[in-house]
């Protein structure tokens, strides 16, 4: 069936992490929220095979039981598991409505030979939902988020400061734990130090931002704690 699009079914055990970059202008997209997913919660998917896509890549892995597909579920990463499908590889898929030839490719592993997902990423896909704008849900990784080393060099840049330091809050109380006001504060502290222009983003504003983190990370608990847990193993 010359021209014809193959496409895979995914469910029953299979599922699929698609990458994409077309709404990033400096085309990382998904790749760079992986990693952010990877740090997040301390696993290694260089394992899984590779399918790499006109737009970005997929990933093929395997789960036991019931896992819903979700549609942007973290910025620029689809997961099409239970109910969903996925263009197959290797091969091309011509589209009509650009006139151009869509290579998917495999570049790693083996499609015979899936392994399973790390237990930590099933619950991030089961407990995160944030939708392609990142509203509402569960805090999700950012691609843009600094590290705390970076935060406390450089501060945070004048249109993202109360965003990220309550995201970076989130991060300081799940990793170091709901009891640990000293060491947050502190942190807190040293990043709003670093900041420019701290005429315009008061100490009141940082009080704001790790209070509001604390009330998220201590509200959500995600229905399952192990969830938290896995956040533990994010950047420092």
């Amino acid at each position: 069936m010359p021209g014809c699009n193959f496409g895979l079914v995914t469910g029953n055990g299979v599922g699929v992490i698609d990458l994409d970059t077309k709404g990033d202008p400096d085309g990382f997209g998904g790749y760079a929220t992986l990693v952010d997913v990877e740090e997040l919660l301390a696993i290694d998917l260089s394992n899984l095979p590779l399918v790499e896509t006109f737009s970005g890549a997929h990933l093929y892995f395997r789960y036991e039981g019931h896992l819903r597909s979700a549609i942007g579920w973290v910025p620029h990463i689809d997961v099409m598991a239970d109910g969903g499908h996925q263009v197959a590889a290797p091969g091309s898929v011509r589209r009509d409505d650009i006139g151009a030839e869509r290579t998917y490719r495999l570049v790693r592993g083996d499609l015979r030979a899936i392994p399973h997902a790390p237990p930590a990423l099933l619950d991030a896909i089961r407990g995160w939902r944030v939708g392609r704008a990142g509203r509402s849900g569960s805090a999700s990784p950012g691609a843009d988020l600094p590290s705390t080393e970076q935060a406390i060099q450089d501060g945070l840049p004048l249109s993202s400061r109360n965003d990220f330091m309550h995201r970076l809050a989130c991060r300081w109380w799940l990793r170091l734990g709901l009891d640990a006001d000293a060491e947050v504060w502190a942190l807190a502290h040293a990043v709003w130090e670093a900041t420019p222009c701290q005429s315009t983003f008061p100490w009141s504003e940082v009080e704001t931002a790790v209070r509001s983190a604390y009330k998220f990370v201590s509200a959500e608990d995600y229905k399952h704690r192990q969830v938290i847990t896995a956040w533990l193993g994010g950047t420092s």
